[in-house]
């Protein structure tokens, strides 16, 4: 059985959706039209029962920071609409939204660390050669590399 999984959903705190949608048993999870390219992970039963558990649990506490990111993005486009920009008043925005950013980070971090540590060896292995191979999109081929001389 296949779970396809974006290496983003993997790694980022799940939003309003569920980062891994359940389907009936023998189903394989298929990307829909628009959908960010996926790649398939191949996790053992136990495998995906961790990373159901893990991943699958929202934390409240990253919906709270996405909500005041959307709020500070809010009220810098106003100050920077205006005809001329108090920096002053920038300021604490973008420090704000730099710790916030911060604490988003470590909690995604520390999220797909517990899930790291959690999964067996194989599926940690898939799970960590996806993220660093991610999917890309049709017709996106990977940079050639440069040349002496070029």
């Amino acid at each position: 059985m296949f779970l396809v999984v974006s290496s983003v959903a993997i790694a980022a705190v799940p939003s309003a959706k569920p980062a891994m949608p359940a389907t009936a048993p023998g189903k394989v999870l298929a990307p829909t039209a628009g959908a960010v390219p996926v790649r398939r992970i191949t996790l053992s039963a136990e495998g995906r029962t961790i990373a159901a558990r893990i991943i699958g649990t929202p934390d409240p506490r990253t919906k709270e920071i996405q909500a005041e990111l959307g709020t500070i993005r809010q009220q810098k486009a106003q100050l920077i609409a205006g005809a001329a920009v108090d920096v002053e008043k920038l300021e604490p925005m973008l420090r704000r939204e730099e710790v916030l950013q911060g604490e988003l980070r470590t909690r995604q971090n520390d999220r797909l660390l517990s899930l790291l540590r959690a999964l067996p060896d194989a599926d940690r292995i898939a799970l960590l050669h996806s993220m660093a191979n991610p999917a890309k999109p049709d017709g996106v081929r990977a940079p050639v590399p440069a040349t002496p001389g070029n």
